[in-house]
């Protein structure tokens, strides 16, 4: 049987972490998690209920830049081009010159809210509006409440109703000077009677820089396409907000190209105020001339001569029709005002020239949308009118460089001409004056047509301008709301409120250096038995005071006793067993386990005698009389003594116990213990008794156990359960590997249902079978539960 029982303790104490055991460590204090987690749900519950909700909602447009515009002839390439950056279109967007606009047309300055018992919630077309009576840019921040009610509306400003103004009926068409606004209500206002909502109102540029803080632009991945969203209480709102973005973004891109087109118009329109005159000059001047010379048509006689002299009068006229569209650009390239369009297209046959054109003029409308949204003083419009001063010049150049070489052209052409002229100089000089005055007309005549081709372009573009944008997705908001996130905030809190209570015990048990229970002790000193386990006493009787008594603190000390009866050898002889109670150090409870393990085998009728051993702090009174009485110390200093003579009868069992307590403290109890008498009275009391119990000293303190601890047949070891530091543990380790104690086991005192890990209590484990209704009643009294509840407290 003893090899068995040590067998089972060290399976025990081999096993390695239990998973189970440390999970019933956390779930002990399943009453802090649960408490923890009402916690967390109640406040995320409160939050929820006090958070305004948020929608998403969002739009997809994508940005038109390849339509060019209707063009009536390719010569020259296209009149007008249009590149598109999407980053510069995302600022224009967002630009405070375009929001401003759809703010104002929305009336976005003014918010509506509906008062409720918690929280207010934003409308959008309740049932009544506010017409300013002002202009909206004097517009100024101001917070209104209005009540309806069966007499009308009561308007009142700040929170203690200062401003009062009692409509008659639902429409106030007369404002007053603190509240310049007519209220527009609808005619289901009266379902609405009781209802109170609070009207906030910005500036527009406040209102503006808000919108523009709302919403987001971004490039849909590496697609053309942009997604403007915003986050907003009311679903209608931003859906209508963005809406009236992409309309108004749209209407600002249709507009800078028919600006273009515009001003093309009328540039050509001005030339031909000139043109019409210079052609009827020339017509009058051929008709003078005809009728003067009496011109007829000469002979095909000409030949050869004629012919050629034709294709050079065409190459002529067309230099001279190259440096007549190069002198209609002067005028506007000295013009000062960088605002000015260059007409685009016009004919003329320099490649360089007319790209020095198109890109002035796309510069020219990147600065003009670039100082309506950030002003002229952004650094950006600075370099921008550099970059035109820069392409000015460069048009100079381009236009004098062509010029030059048309008129190199030119006069090698009229050489050729003087050349072609002598081969038929014998033709009338009317003749020639005849074909000047002709070419002349032909120049302006092909002028004429050409611009009135280029206007007619420009007034079918803008007539039929394209949109700037195609609605990929109008805006479209969540059915679900995206803040605050219900599900998640009740997920997070759950998770915050189970690792709250979780980390603080993990830190508590991981600076907890105490022991608490037998599974501490296994852990630390796997191969010592232990022998007993003794509850947590929460009342002042602490002993075993009858023999039939069915207390916990008597059915522990019986497993205790019995245990010991397979640590104890039988001896030959049949005489008593020695058995020694000490600790490591004091308060551990060895007194405590010594008194109640003599009382335990005095009520089976077990002939026991318990000696207090410890001489130099005597603590054993369960005999008639005090410790001032003489005692062990006495015998051992006294040669001639007899131990009877000090033997004291137990209060509670006279019978079968006996005491021979500590006596008198000696100045020198070393000394006295190792004198050999006490190895004398244990040998006569083996005979007498069934058992002697001795309290010892502590070990770690004095050396006096050590001294004696050789009369021992089996040494039990103390260890109290939340007071016994682990580290002490390893000094009992090594008495037992040194094997200075003999017979080493352990008991574990003061174990507190509370405190184990088991999950169960001693209510079950000593009190199955015995009195069982009275143990429930108790353990489910109310002073069980103000218990309970005190100890919950202190621990936390």
């Amino acid at each position: 049987m003893s090899e068995e029982f040590l067998n089972h303790n060290s399976e025990n104490s081999n096993s390695g972490i239990n998973i189970k055991e440390e999970i019933l460590n956390y779930l002990h204090y399943w009453k802090w998690f649960l408490f923890s987690l009402t916690i967390a749900i109640l406040a995320v519950f409160i939050y929820l209920r006090y958070t305004p909700e948020t929608y998403y909602s969002y739009a997809k447009i994508k940005i038109l830049d390849e339509s060019k515009g209707l063009e009536l002839s390719t010569q020259g390439g296209g009149l007008f081009t249009d590149t598109k950056n999407l980053d510069n279109e995302i600022l224009v967007i967002k630009s405070t010159r375009l929001l401003k606009k759809v703010v104002d047309s929305l009336d976005l300055h003014i918010r509506y809210f509906v008062e409720g018992q918690f929280t207010s919630k934003e409308q959008w077309n309740g049932p009544f509006k506010l017409l300013g009576v002002q202009p909206k840019d004097n517009v100024s921040s101001a917070e209104y409440y209005i009540e309806i009610t069966n007499e009308g509306l009561i308007v009142s400003q700040g929170d203690e109703h200062v401003n009062e103004f009692i409509v008659d009926g639902y429409n106030l068409n007369s404002p007053k000077d603190n509240f310049p606004f007519l209220i527009q209500s609808q005619s289901w206002i009266t379902k609405y009677i009781g209802a109170t909502y609070k009207v906030v109102i910005v500036p527009l540029n406040s209102a503006a820089n808000q919108l523009s803080g709302a919403i987001s632009v971004s490039k849909v991945g590496s697609t053309d396409i942009l997604q403007l969203s915003m986050l907003g209480e009311n679903k209608k709102r931003s859906e209508v907000a963005l809406n009236k973005i992409l309309e108004q973004f749209n209407e600002d891109g249709v507009s800078d190209r028919q600006l273009v087109f515009q001003r093309t118009i009328d540039f050509v329109d001005d030339r031909f105020m000139y043109l019409a005159e210079e052609l009827d000059s020339i017509e009058d001047n051929k008709k003078e001339f005809q009728q003067d010379n009496k011109f007829v048509s000469f002979a095909d006689d000409a030949g050869y001569s004629l012919g050629k002299r034709n294709t050079t009068e065409e190459a002529i006229l067309e230099l001279q029709n190259q440096i007549a569209l190069s002198k209609l650009l002067e005028n506007p390239l000295n013009s000062g005002d960088l605002s000015t369009l260059m007409p685009e297209s016009i004919g003329l046959e320099s490649v360089n020239t007319n790209g020095i054109i198109s890109q002035y003029n796309t510069v020219v409308l990147e600065r003009e949308n670039l100082i309506s949204s950030a002003g002229v003083n952004n650094p950006k419009v600075v370099a921008l009118n550099g970059q035109l001063l820069e392409l000015r010049n460069s048009l100079k150049k381009s236009l004098q460089g062509y010029y030059e070489q048309l008129n190199l052209s030119l006069k090698r052409l009229e050489k050729e001409e003087n050349t072609a002229i002598d081969l038929v100089r014998r033709m009338p000089e009317k003749e020639k004056k005849l074909r000047a005055i002709e070419r002349q007309q032909n120049l302006k005549e092909n002028l004429y047509l050409l611009l009135l081709q280029r206007r007619e372009e420009a007034a079918i573009n803008l007539a039929i301008t394209l949109p700037s944008i195609k609605v990929v997705e109008y805006a479209f908001s969540s059915n679900r709301a995206v803040t605050p996130d219900a599900r998640g905030m009740y997920t997070k809190g759950a998770l915050v409120a189970l690792l709250l209570p979780l980390g603080i015990l993990f830190l508590v048990f991981k600076s907890d250096t105490k022991i608490y229970d037998k599974a501490d002790i296994s852990n630390l000193s796997r191969n010592i038995p232990i022998v007993g386990e003794v509850p947590e006493l929460k009342t002042d009787d602490k002993l075993f005071e009858n023999p039939n008594d069915r207390t916990i603190l008597a059915e522990s000390f019986r497993i205790l006793s019995t245990n010991l009866k397979y640590i104890l050898k039988p001896k030959a002889d049949n005489s008593g067993h020695i058995i020694y109670v000490t600790s490591t150090i004091k308060g551990e409870g060895k007194t405590l386990v010594s008194v109640n393990l003599a009382l335990a085998y005095s009520s089976i009728n077990k002939k026991v005698l318990l000696i207090g051993a410890d001489l130099r702090n005597p603590k054993i009174a369960v005999a008639d009389g005090d410790n001032k009485n003489k005692g062990l110390s006495d015998f051992l200093f006294q040669s001639s003594a007899n131990w009877k003579d000090y033997l004291q009868k137990s209060k509670y069992n006279v019978n079968f116990l006996d005491v021979l307590t500590a006596g008198t403290i000696p100045p020198n109890p070393t000394e006295l213990l190792s004198n050999g008498k006490l190895k004398e009275l244990l040998n006569e009391a083996k005979s007498s008794y069934d058992y002697i119990i001795i309290d010892t000293a502590p070990i770690m303190l004095v050396t006096d156990t050590l001294l004696i601890s050789q009369y021992a047949d089996a040494t039990i070891y103390v260890a109290r359960a939340g007071f016994t530091d682990k580290k002490l543990l390893g000094f009992s380790s090594e008495l037992y590997t040194t094997q200075k104690l003999n017979n080493m086991v352990y008991v574990v005192n003061n174990i507190s249902d509370s405190k184990t890990s088991k999950g169960y209590g001693y209510n079950y484990g000593y009190g199955y079978g015995y009195d069982n209704d009275e143990i429930a009643l108790k353990k489910y009294s109310w002073s069980w539960i103000k218990n309970e509840i005190k100890e919950a407290i202190r621990k936390f």
